[in-house]
């Protein structure tokens, strides 16, 4: 099974569409799996394997600069990519979750504004670390990626100079499908989800009614994904915002 067998199904329905083109299936295949993406969840947070220990890529930041586009230039893991196949695929920050740093000493530097401290994993009572116990947010705006601007933050204030101080957790967006050797990044079985959505825009785009084909993505398809990919299996984010004692 590939995305060109998948296009292959679809093509016989696709009367005046072509694989790709200005009237392509392909790019109608890329919209359906941006829409069971989009909800996002665990799965879709980017950690770099090689970079930073399991947590978020560290963010470089320049003293005097409050602006960062979420790209592997400023980041510590250098690229975003996604290895599928063996094949390693540039993806994108489609937007930022938070921005948060290490205060497990109690070291907030400078910063005017920091969250309260929370516990990003759950945590070994009696490991012996004295760092990454407990984190907090730093306040950023952030903006999402659009077609042609990378996703990018703007610190509240100046952020200084520095490589292993800001973690930057954020969604990443699926290589874009611009050929059919690019592989999917969803389960097989899902390969319907997107057929069914192909088949039913191009009925929508013909005659500007509802369908059969675009209902069942909308209730089918999207929920089952969302319950049983987006937030199924293994997720040790805790999240838990410590007591404090009085």
């Amino acid at each position: 099974m590939s995305v060109t067998s998948a296009i292959d199904r679809v093509v016989p329905f696709a009367s005046g569409w072509s694989r790709t083109g200005t009237r392509s299936i392909l790019a109608l295949f890329e919209q359906a799996q941006d829409e069971l993406l989009e909800a996002g969840g665990h799965v879709q947070r980017y950690v770099d394997p090689t970079d930073n220990k399991g947590f978020p890529p560290y963010l470089l930041t320049t003293a005097g600069t409050y602006k960062y586009e979420i790209t592997g230039t400023n980041l510590s893991c250098g690229a975003l990519v996604r290895n599928l196949g063996g094949t390693n695929y540039t993806v994108y920050c489609k937007h930022v979750i938070q921005v948060f740093r290490d205060v497990s000493k109690g070291d907030y530097g400078t910063l005017r504004w920091v969250g309260k401290p929370f516990v990003y994993y759950n945590q070994n009572p009696y490991s012996s670390a004295t760092t990454r116990l407990v984190v907090a947010q730093v306040p950023v705006n952030s903006y999402p990626r659009l077609e042609n601007t990378a996703a990018y933050i703007e610190f509240l204030e100046d952020p200084g100079t520095s490589t292993e101080t800001y973690f930057v957790e954020f969604q990443w967006e699926a290589p874009r499908l611009s050929s059919e050797s690019i592989p999917l990044c969803i389960p097989l079985m899902y390969e319907r989800a997107l057929e069914d959505y192909a088949i039913g825009r191009i009925q929508q785009l013909s005659n500007g009614a509802p369908n059969a084909y675009m209902d069942r993505f909308e209730k089918e398809w999207k929920p089952r994904f969302i319950s049983q990919v987006l937030t199924r299996g293994a997720n040790q984010n805790s999240r838990e915002v410590q007591p404090r004692t009085c």
